[in-house]
């Protein structure tokens, strides 16, 4: 995937960003926010990405007792989510063509307006931010990014809910989002009414769907045919 997008190059085109929380371990003392960064058309993922977050929300003197166990484990646990973030954005940056025609729908965080505007300066075309609380339909305008986590949950299995799958090493979790990135990008149909159109073919990276044992067979830096 990284070696393909290396080759792409952007003129136009609509780009959504949003995060999932999950944790490793615990999740009251180590949670785990993933920034995704999709097309919005074609719903080519372009970058998923794992960085930890720190404790959040009121706690009792018992989970203070246990974030703090924590800390002399571990260290302070420090946000890395505009790290994240912006490493997404960089590699937008790198894809797009010098007179991209550039947009990009969100929520209404407030890091993300910060980010996007010193990486982009001069070069955004628009910017919509659409509210984390309205209604997911096909009515909201980031629907295809609501979908692609609500897809992640059900096909990642370290993501899925009340599970005793949860990741125990947050490097663990982003190699198993990579391999599903990969399935979803060159194996899987955009949809079932359109199951032989991948996300990297409705992009135009790729001419055919990949079947997974080519995926799973491929060697760096041997391409694809």
């Amino acid at each position: 995937h990284s070696r393909l997008n290396q080759d792409i190059q952007l003129n136009s085109g609509t780009f959504q960003l949003d995060e999932l929380e999950t944790f490793e371990t615990s999740r009251l003392t180590r949670p785990v926010t993933v920034p995704v960064l999709i097309e919005r058309r074609s719903y080519f993922i372009l970058m998923t990405r794992t960085a930890p977050m720190g404790p959040r929300g009121r706690l009792s003197s018992e989970n203070l007792r246990r974030v703090e166990k924590d800390r002399l484990r571990f260290g302070r646990r420090v946000s890395g989510s505009p790290q994240a973030v912006d490493a997404c954005l960089r590699l937008l940056e790198a894809m797009l063509a010098p007179d991209c025609n550039l947009h990009i729908q969100t929520d209404r965080k407030a890091t993300y307006r910060s980010l996007i505007r010193r990486r982009f300066h001069g070069r955004l075309g628009s910017h919509v931010r659409e509210s984390s609380r309205r209604r997911r339909d096909y009515s909201n305008v980031l629907f295809p990014i609501n979908h692609t986590l609500a897809m992640l949950r059900d096909g990642v299995s370290r993501l899925v809910r009340r599970s005793w799958g949860v990741s125990k090493c947050r490097r663990r979790l982003q190699e198993h989002l990579d391999l599903w990135t990969a399935y979803r990008n060159y194996v899987r149909g955009v949809t079932v009414r359109a199951p032989r159109v991948t996300p990297a073919m409705a992009l135009g990276i790729c001419r055919r769907p990949y079947r997974v044992q080519e995926i799973v067979a491929w060697r760096w830096p041997q391409l694809m045919s």
